[in-house]
């Protein structure tokens, strides 16, 4: 559930020139947004989700280092025009990209204005490889483009969204410092976290998944949108003993993580990473070496988007 209020204003006048401003603040709720990240970053790889899930309600696309921004035909206009699209790209060059991320939300197609679009700036930052910005460039940058914003006249057709990762989030001590005030500058509208259970025997409870990320969004009074949430099966524990070896545990897992979420009042968004361990219809491989598919899982999902 994702919970706001909203100021409506109306003045009216009579014919004499007698007028008045009236304002009243209404509560606005809407359920958590479902939707994924595909297989590939390519116009064949979102036709194909669509093909499975063809009414997703969030659709999630990144461009990686040195391909720029996307424009909006092409692989953008793959989005259905009434679901949000949460758009992540990597390259900020000083001086210059201010004027084209201006230009890119200036051509944003009319049919788009029914919804808001998320926009992330170096997301995941932590990882400092794959054209990752130092703590310090990657602060200036996001200043930089929340300023490059400000003042557009179609600014409200987006979020700002800094994007991190959990696990390495909350296990650097320095974290909140480097990259983490960014969710607190002005401009920016919410805090992503990408969250799997990276490092974990058993499949975290969904507090324990996602208290950290929640946490942090709440120190800022930001809602939370998470981007990529992914987890892999876990057929044995670490000492081989059997734990999941159908999925059926995982598929609980799923289907309590998405309640939790849709029971707080400021997630809007929550987007699973349809990629590689964590994608529902390839075949994938124990280190058994025994291949398996994740029906349980597919099935969860399907059921979880409605």
């Amino acid at each position: 559930m994702f919970t706001r209020t909203v100021t409506l204003t109306a003045r009216v006048a009579d014919t004499g020139g007698n007028a008045v401003t009236v304002s009243t603040a209404v509560r606005v709720e809407a359920p958590t947004a479902l939707g994924w990240t595909p297989p590939g970053s390519s116009v064949a790889a979102v036709q194909a989700m669509l093909a499975r899930y063809p009414h997703p309600s969030t659709v999630r696309l990144y461009s990686g280092p040195g391909a720029g921004l996307e424009p909006w035909s092409g692989l953008l206009a793959q989005v259905p025009a009434d679901c949000p699209l949460h758009y992540s790209f990597k390259d900020w060059t000083a001086g210059t990209s201010a004027a084209v991320v201006r230009d890119w939300l200036s051509a944003r197609p009319a049919g788009r204005r029914r919804v808001v679009d998320l926009v992330t700036l170096d997301h995941e930052p932590e990882q400092q490889s794959g054209g990752d910005p130092a703590p310090a460039v990657f602060r200036q940058q996001w200043q930089e483009l929340v300023g490059a914003l400000a003042g557009h006249p179609r600014r409200r057709e987006v979020w700002l969204v800094p994007v991190f990762t959990e696990y390495a989030a909350r296990r650097q001590a320095s974290w909140w410092a480097d990259f983490g005030v960014v969710a607190g500058y002005p401009g920016v509208d919410a805090v992503g976290f990408d969250i799997y259970d990276t490092g974990y025997e058993r499949y975290r409870t969904p507090v324990e998944r996602n208290e950290f990320a929640l946490a942090q969004a709440r120190r800022v009074g930001r809602p939370l949108v998470i981007p990529e949430w992914g987890i892999r099966r876990k057929p044995t524990l670490d000492d081989g003993t059997p734990y999941d070896p159908d999925g059926a545990v995982c598929a609980q897992a799923m289907r309590d993580n998405m309640a939790h979420l849709r029971a707080q009042p400021d997630v809007p968004y929550v987007e699973w990473f349809y990629r590689g361990d964590c994608d529902l219809h390839a075949t994938l491989t124990y280190p058994s070496g025994r291949t398996y598919v994740r029906d349980a899982e597919r099935a969860a999902f399907g059921q979880l988007m409605g």
